[in-house]
């Protein structure tokens, strides 16, 4: 009887923590497309030369010192994910996270297709990250309509994506990067593996905790110092044009879509993983769409990847416009074909 009563209790712990979880990232999302506003707009503004001058100083500290945290908190969240979530169960999680492996590599191939000769060509991880805060934030504006079963599909499908991320990261471009960023990456990954979550601070309290600080400060923080770019209208459209940035729009736009559909559809085919019944295949094209979101990650990499202010500029205005058209994109599948429709 008290057994039952503790799994009900755990139950719904879980479910107050993912409650919170999605709420906060929501949010944060609204934090991070502000601060990205400011950014733009700043670095467009008559008081452009200040932008890079007032951050300029603080650029390591923020990159290196503050994301660390961040990275940490993505450690967290994946142990977490193991210990109490959807990893725990093979079963469940297969299907977001072969769906994740295939929304990683395809819109990796169409970049590398696109900048096969040029000077992006090592830079191909840059099209894979989904950033958390934006997915959720976007489908929080469908409210009710949106069945639980998509919201953790797509939750767990970015947290694979984080994991796998620091994975190639780590394989990939840990020969480029200096001790300090190994440290405030891949350490503070491992330093979250590392500490055992013991009976008065648990790895959720720990999440609790250091969230609200990732998602308000660090994060807006860092698209304030990283997205800011000078946009030239007159040569806007041979900016999309690029193959860095008309890479990164198709790759992230088409190739999440088509990656986490068809990777989710085979592992189903092939048994590997179970849909919900909830679910549909064009709920998953609608997430897949969501999952071409991705700043922070993918700025990150791309610091790591390229030292060309032209290339980097390039990836900044790729990925804004790759987040607006998968936001709008998204929503629209998702308002159509979404089960629930109350």
């Amino acid at each position: 009887m008290w057994r039952g009563f503790a799994i009900v209790h755990n139950m719904n712990r879980l479910a107050n923590f993912f409650t919170r979880f999605i709420r906060t990232e929501s949010s944060s999302g609204i934090a991070l497309v502000g601060a990205c506003a400011v950014a733009l707009i700043f670095a467009n503004s008559p008081l452009h030369e200040s932008y890079e001058s007032i951050f300029e100083p603080f650029h390591k500290f923020i990159n290196e010192g503050l994301m660390a945290v961040f990275f940490f908190l993505i450690g967290l969240e994946i142990k977490r994910e193991f210990a109490e979530g959807e990893f725990k169960n093979p079963k469940n999680a297969a299907l977001p996270v072969l769906a994740a492996i295939g929304g990683m590599a395809i819109p990796a191939l169409i970049f590398a297709v696109y900048n096969s000769n040029g000077s992006a060509s090592n830079a191909w991880a840059i099209a894979m990250p989904t950033d958390i805060a934006l997915a959720l934030g976007a489908l929080a504006l469908l409210g009710s309509r949106i069945d639980s079963s998509l919201k953790i599909f797509l939750l767990t499908l970015a947290i694979a994506d984080d994991l796998f991320s620091i994975i190639i990261l780590g394989i990939f471009y840990s020969s480029g990067i200096s001790a300090i960023k190994i440290a405030s990456t891949i350490g503070a990954v491992l330093l979250a593996f590392a500490i055992p979550s013991g009976k008065k601070v648990t790895t959720t309290q720990l999440i609790n905790w250091l969230h609200p600080y990732s998602a308000f400060v660090i994060i807006p923080l860092f698209a304030l110092a990283n997205i800011g770019v000078r946009i030239d209208f007159s040569t806007l459209g041979q900016t999309i044009s690029s193959p860095i940035a008309s890479g990164l729009i198709v790759g992230r736009v088409l190739g999440k879509i088509l990656g986490i559909t068809l990777f989710a559809w085979l592992a189903i085919q092939l048994k590997i993983a179970i849909k919900p019944h909830s679910l549909s295949f064009k709920e998953i094209a609608g997430a897949g769409a969501l999952a071409g979101m991705g700043l922070t990650v993918s700025l990150f990499i791309a610091d790591l990847a390229l030292t060309s202010a032209i290339d980097l500029a390039q990836v900044k205005v790729g990925l804004i416009f790759a987040a607006l058209i998968s936001a709008i994109l998204g929503i629209s599948i998702l308002r159509k074909f979404s089960i629930r429709n109350d």
